[in-house]
């Protein structure tokens, strides 16, 4: 992303090493990476926000982090809907 060599030849090694990432699945360009579960045969696809309370007045709240998932799109939020109605 940056175009500077050095980092260039250190991604090349570290995609040699057993496990490395390929090109076609590498989400570092990614500005969102998705969570994918399947669930009774369906993909469920996932983007989640993480709200974090950094200067809090009550220590209570002091290192408080909130992570929410939400549906990737309609047909995954109609899936979760018919899903939770069934149980």
């Amino acid at each position: 992303m940056t175009g500077d060599d050095r980092l260039r030849d250190l991604l090349d090694e570290l995609r040699g090493y057993p496990g490395g990432i390929s090109e076609a699945g590498d989400p570092a360009g990614s500005l969102v990476v998705p969570l994918r579960v399947r669930h009774r045969g369906a993909e469920l696809t996932f983007l989640s926000t993480t709200t974090m309370f950094g200067t809090p007045l009550d220590v209570t709240v002091a290192e408080l982090a909130i992570e929410s998932f939400f549906p990737a799109d309609a047909t995954r939020a109609a899936t979760l809907r018919s899903s939770v109605s069934s149980d």
